[in-house]
């Protein structure tokens, strides 16, 4: 299997994106039927009904059943925890792992990412965030085709071809006898959790109408018979029911709410009258918290001097027992409430007048993370802090909310400030700008190191989601903030985004001149920041045709990001350091060892934008080596990667991949479609540093196909963007291209001398692959000025130097149709022996020596303007061809050479000797014997 089928597998690789089941889900089955055929059926199933019902529960069911139908599985999306409809898209990406990228529409970047994708996405608990989750099924429905949405909801999306399946109550026993409390799914599940609270407990024909009534009174509503039963071992069946029939408000009815759902809050605040002081205080504590929690994150949000923290382990024991708290099993032991529980527990801490309290504990729990998380940012402990703020985001972001919302704003700026550099290592640039924007809006004056967190983050957020022009000035004032603070890394920080924004605009020098006005910070104080500096620099020394420069400054991004806490930027810096290989340097072993280690590291730790870099010049390698099935595939992937994480860039990476594909198979109508897409598509995106470059390949691969109007005027084009910027190899490649259209004009010495300056340009920058195809070039010049023994040592040094370069399929300045006809004609004028010991000459050159042997070749004979005397060989060769009759064409295959030529060389042939049609040629060319077969053939 080739390394592009590897990594393909990889990514087409599925893992359903959903919960393994704590508990097992008792009865459904019918229900479990009904909503399989309702996927089956429609884009859109809403599981509808009261909280506790046990939605959630028979949607995972059914989606894990599902999952098998959809090529890329299933995913759950929960929204429970979120505090305001604004994160609601947030949440679906990153449940979907789509980095957003579209600050104008951020659900854009949801919908690219799945409009190619068959998936099944489990919405939970839209009910608090209707009016944000109904746009999202929107989209979706509409954009993404072989997408299907189930959503759970107290009520109805109300959205276009939504269908609703409104989740009954467990079915409830038929009376009172064994039989049927056994059979029953309101008795079974009251029996298995009684019997997971109280292994000893057993249905039995003295308790089983006690059950019965118990599932009655409760509605069959499954939460509610759960934390019935999990009072088993306390209460028995009978006094259960005693116990409910005194409790008031159990039975439904009443206008207010639906019964069922007044029946469950009864029945929650009756399991909550039976908790101690101690428990309630501590459920109600937990209220505050989003998303789940940990022992540790309990005991420091929610103890004070009549709640300790050695008391809560032993609390949190109880409530879980008690099934008011659940209990998430894995490597560490970590809890939750249900929703309904929570919202329970919340009402209740409003009343107690505890509320402000427990908020500014969370609040304050929040800050010491974030602190503690941004210090650790360069050091061994980020990854392992990184996870720590990734798991308990939603109580963050709670924290976040009620802070900035008016309870303690400029707490809540310090907290989003010490938050910003995470946000956006991580990805999350719509959830900065959101929550720094908040803090930026904070009417007091933060420090300036808060400051500077504030809007670098900011202009951080501004710059992934495509809003360079605010992101420029965010990062100015953020600079000088972070000066006026004393703080280099966070002005470190800033300039790497000023330098990253002078690389999109094409501005070489600029990249340099930020980077070197910042604080130089030794490598150690900031590995992964650092490495971020000198993959920019390599990215500036590419630009500016300093191939060894570019060399360097990406083996140092290697080495820094090698040291970085979990290796970050370490596959960006491997991917930048191939750059200047793939380009022109030659690719080596160690070439594609690179691009193979970022590809697994990626694999671990996905990252849209460099995954679709490092497809980008993954293609373009296996291109150049001519395996063209795996480049290919990098294709695919490049594109794959790029519109999954709305990485911008793509819209040049993906077409300029194509086209180095399509030049190596010598398709270029291709290549031609493809450069002029990725120019256009830098251009759109405001990425213009590689426009140039784009239309100056174009230029060369259309000149050398014979488009001699599309290759003048992308020529043209390219050097009106080029402007004065410095970018050298671009330079020579434009250069090149002149020369091409010289000599298809038949402007032979203009073309031998534009093609050698632009040879040589290449060489002195280290594009030696390029310079291969320049010195090709000039021997197939030389064969059109008849000097055949320097034609014959050049087309071999070409061909020799091609080998230990990894340049084994044709790029974007090859010619080699043209050197085989060169070389086939040079055999022909000097006859074998004299050809083969020319040829093998130029086979000992070094590229080096080729080159300096270019440089001291010129001239040619002389020969007159006008008259016979005055017609190169070429041109005699074609002579006796017209006066057989033969059409251009015709001419082309006997001769080896293209019918454009064909038609220059008769252009010529006719101004030379003043005539005008092919008769008059062929009229002339008797009088001097020139026939077939004659020696000037």
């Amino acid at each position: 299997m080739s390394p592009g089928d590897v990594h393909a597998e990889r990514r087409l690789e599925r893992h359903s994106g959903l919960p393994i089941e704590v508990s097992s889900l008792v009865g459904r089955g019918p229900q479990i039927a009904a909503v399989l055929d309702g996927l089956r059926a429609v884009r859109v199933l809403t599981l509808t009904g009261p909280g506790g019902c046990g939605k959630t529960r028979l949607a995972l069911r059914a989606a894990t059943l599902a999952a098998d139908r959809f090529e890329d599985g299933a995913r759950l999306v929960e929204l429970a925890s979120l505090t305001g409809s604004a994160l609601v898209t947030a949440s679906v990406a990153e449940a979907l792992g789509i980095p957003e990228q579209d600050a104008a529409d951020p659900m854009a970047a949801v919908v690219r990412a799945l409009s190619d994708r068959e998936l099944l996405i489990v919405l939970d608990n839209c009910e608090h965030v209707l009016e944000s989750a109904s746009q999202v099924v929107v989209m979706l429905a509409e954009q993404c085709r072989r997408v299907r949405v189930m959503a759970t909801s107290r009520e109805r999306l109300d959205v276009p071809g939504e269908s609703v399946f409104p989740v009954p109550p467990l079915e409830l026993p038929d009376d009172g006898s064994v039989r049927a409390v056994a059979g029953s799914e309101a008795g079974h599940l009251f029996i298995t959790r009684a019997r997971a609270a109280n292994p000893a407990f057993a249905l039995s024909a003295g308790n089983s109408a006690a059950i019965a009534e118990v599932c009655a009174r409760l509605d069959g509503m499954p939460l509610a018979i759960e934390l019935a039963a999990a009072r088993c071992p306390a209460l028995g069946p009978a006094q259960l029911a005693a116990r409910l029939e005194g409790h008031p408000g159990l039975l439904s009815g009443g206008a207010a709410r639906p019964g069922r759902h007044r029946s469950l809050e009864a029945v929650v605040s009756w399991s909550y009258d039976l908790l101690d002081d101690a428990e309630r205080r501590l459920l109600d504590r937990l209220s505050v918290l989003r998303g789940g929690f940990d022992l540790d994150m309990a005991e420091r949000t929610c103890s004070d001097e009549f709640l300790t923290p050695p008391a809560i382990a032993g609390l949190l024991a109880s409530l879980a027992g008690k099934s008011l708290v659940q209990v998430q099993a894995g490597a560490e032991i970590r809890y939750s409430l249900l929703e309904t529980v929570r919202q329970f527990a919340a009402g209740r801490l409003a009343a107690s007048g505890e509320e402000t309290a427990a908020h500014a504990r969370l609040l304050g729990w929040a800050l010491e993370a974030a602190r503690s998380a941004e210090a650790a940012q360069p050091g061994a402990e980020r990854a392992g802090w990184s996870d720590r703020i990734s798991v308990d985001q939603a109580s963050i972001r709670a924290a976040l909310t009620w802070a900035l919302g008016g309870a303690e704003p400029e707490a809540g700026r310090e907290l989003a400030a010490w938050l910003a550099r995470w946000w956006i290592a991580t990805g999350r640039y719509s959830e900065a700008g959101q929550f720094l924007t908040m803090a930026a809006g904070v009417p007091c004056t933060p420090g300036p190191g808060i400051q500077a967190r504030v809007l670098l983050g900011a202009a951080w957020s501004a710059y992934h989601l495509g809003d360079s022009p605010r992101a420029a000035p965010l990062a100015a004032d953020g600079i000088a903030c972070a000066r006026q603070a004393a703080e280099p890394q966070l002005e470190a920080w800033g300039r790497n985004l000023l330098a990253a924004l002078a690389w999109h605009a094409g501005d070489a020098d600029r990249v340099v001149a930020e980077l070197q006005a910042g604080p130089d910070l030794p490598g150690p104080a900031d590995p992964a920041l650092a490495a971020r500096g000198q993959v920019l620099l390599a990215n500036a020394a590419l630009l500016s045709g300093d191939l060894a420069a570019q060399d360097r400054h990406g083996q140092a991004a290697i080495k820094l990001a090698r040291t970085a806490a979990g290796r970050e930027g370490l596959a960006l810096a491997l991917s930048a350091w191939t750059m200047s290989a793939i380009s022109g340097a030659g690719i080596q072993p160690a070439t594609v060892a690179a691009l193979d280690e970022a590809a697994n590291l990626l694999t671990a730790h996905p990252d849209r934008f460099t995954e679709a870099v490092m497809h980008h010049w993954r293609a373009r390698l296996f291109a150049t080596l001519g395996q063209l099935e795996a480049a290919e595939t990098e294709v695919g992937l490049c594109w794959a990667a790029g519109r999954s994480g709305a990485v911008r860039l793509v819209e040049f990476l993906g077409p300029q991949a194509e086209a180095r594909v399509a030049a190596a198979r010598n398709d270029t109508a291709t290549a031609i479609s493809a450069l002029r897409r990725a120019a256009d598509g830098s251009r759109r995106v405001a990425i213009v540093m590689f426009v140039p470059a784009a239309l100056a390949a174009l230029a060369c691969i259309a000149g050398i196909a014979g488009d001699q109007s599309t290759a003048a005027a992308a020529a043209g084009e390219a050097h009106a963007e080029l402007g004065g910027r410095r970018q050298a190899i671009t330079a020579a490649a434009l250069r090149y291209a002149e020369g091409i259209l010289a000599w298809h004009r038949g402007e032979l010495a203009d073309a031998d001398h534009l093609v050698r300056e632009a040879t040589v340009q290449w060489h002195q920058r280290g594009a030696r692959i390029d310079a291969c195809d320049g010195i090709e070039l000039l021997g197939v010049l030389a064969v059109a000025r008849e000097r055949y023994p320097a034609a014959a040592r050049l087309l071999a040094a070409a061909d020799a130097a091609r080998q230990p370069l990894g340049y084994l399929a044709p790029g974007f300045t090859a010619n080699r149709a043209a050197a085989a006809r060169a070389a086939s004609q040079a055999r022909h004028i000097l006859g074998e022996d004299r050809f083969t010991q020319a040829w093998e000459q130029g086979q000992e050159l070094t590229l080096d020596d080729a080159v300096a042997y270019a440089t001291r070749q010129g001239g040619g004979r002389k020969r007159p303007a006008i008259g016979w005397a005055s017609l190169t060989p070429a041109e005699l060769q074609v002579v006796p061809l017209v006066s057989e009759g033969l059409r251009n064409d015709a001419i082309a295959r006997r001769l080896f050479i293209a019918p454009g030529t064909v038609k220059v060389h008769l252009s010529h042939i006719f101004a030379k000797l003043g005539i005008t049609t092919r008769t008059e040629l062929a009229a002339q060319a008797a009088a001097q014997n020139l026939t077939a077969g004659s020696p000037g053939q």
